[in-house]
């Protein structure tokens, strides 16, 4: 049987659940709590409130603040750990003999002292952290940012260690799975948790082409606004780029493009929306880090995905996308799916493709080791 307690660390409040990782913080939650474990949960509070959905959800919630300054940039761990280190947080982990996962290396601060107290140790592994910060740094233009990110890979890198003495680690992404078992041992993948039940994805054809993302994080508006240039321009097709708070000079640059219509901070309900009715997905990124859960979104959502192999990189999904390795390949495939109606067949492959990518699987998993 599986330990019917859980404490689970979490960097932010995982409610709302409206960025990456938090997503599959909230749905792991709501999957496990659903199989019967009663969670207690330990966030680090910074820009956002208590959440009652949380604590009507989890056994108990305790909230502890993050600490922010420069000093804590001087320190030899990385920032992202020591603002993330609560002098009350040991009383409430410690005082029981019940497990501990770990919402990334953030959250890790007083792992050793749960493996001093004999507890089972878990850590969810959202990227490879040291290759997410370098890979940010490459597409900061701040110097002071830049330096950050890069002072803070290379922490991380150091830091890194500290995951030989996990139990267990929770590897989001195939290839990370992979790096965590040569390099730690004991690595399971447990794909991302996510808010769809089932495939909803609708046969037959849209008229426009879907861009979407996080708009205030470089990487996303840097890369649309590449493929606008070099993949979408003089093509006959509308195009669609919605996401989250676009920037003025971003909105600007976008209007340029007289096929191209922004959609800012769409709901929801709205980008489900124009994701189940867009021809096809365009799934494009820089960084083969963690698993992109608009992959997923477009997967189970929406007809036809164009990807590169950045995007599809460790995820197992590369099969159920159209992917292109250049520019030149891209605008070829653009071309011919435009030109195919999404099939019944296609939609039927994918719900046999995505049952491994299921909460309920996913939480399967995460009770198989807690047994």
């Amino acid at each position: 049987m599986p330990s019917q307690y859980l404490h689970i660390v979490s960097f932010n409040i995982p409610y709302p659940a409206d960025y990456g990782g938090v997503i599959d913080i909230f749905y792991k939650i709501k999957a496990l709590s659903q199989a019967g474990v009663r969670v207690i949960l330990h966030c680090f509070q910074y820009g956002r409130s208590p959440s009652k959905e949380l604590e009507d959800l989890c056994f108990k919630v305790h909230y502890y603040p993050r600490k922010r300054g420069i000093n804590y940039m001087l320190n030899s761990d990385p920032y992202i750990v020591v603002t993330r280190n609560a002098n009350t947080m040991p009383k409430h982990l410690l005082g029981d003999s019940f497990p501990v996962l770990f919402e990334g290396l953030h959250s890790t601060s007083v792992l050793h002292k749960c493996i001093q107290a004999k507890k089972l140790t878990l850590v969810r592994a959202h990227n490879i952290e040291h290759d997410y910060y370098r890979s940010l740094s490459r597409v900061e233009r701040i110097p002071s940012h830049k330096l950050f990110l890069l002072s803070e890979s290379i922490k991380l890198r150091r830091y890194e260690k500290i995951l030989h003495h996990a139990d267990y680690i929770l590897g989001i992404a195939k290839h990370e799975t992979d790096y965590f078992n040569e390099t730690y041992g004991d690595a399971v993948f447990v794909p991302a948790f996510h808010r769809f039940e089932e495939v909803s994805s609708l046969p037959g054809r849209g008229n426009y082409i879907l861009y979407h993302g996080n708009l205030e994080v470089a990487e996303n508006s840097e890369m649309f606004l590449s493929l606008a240039k070099n993949l979408l321009t003089g093509t006959p097709y509308f195009v669609v780029v919605a996401g989250k708070n676009p920037s003025p000079g971003f909105q600007k640059r976008v209007a340029r493009f007289p096929t191209v219509r922004l959609v800012a901070n769409p709901s929801d309900q709205e980008l489900d929306k124009l994701i189940a009715h867009a021809h096809i997905n365009l799934l494009f990124t820089r960084q083969s880090t963690g698993i992109k859960l608009k992959l997923l979104h477009a997967l189970f959502a929406g007809r036809h995905c164009l990807a590169n192999p950045e995007m599809v990189e460790g995820s197992g999904l590369d099969r159920l996308c159209t992917v292109a390795g250049s520019m030149e390949e891209s605008k070829i495939q653009l071309v011919k799916l435009m030109g195919q109606a999404f099939s019944e067949q296609q939609v039927q492959d994918r719900k046999r493709a995505l049952m491994e990518f299921s909460n309920r699987a996913g939480a399967e998993k995460i009770l198989r080791i807690l047994a």
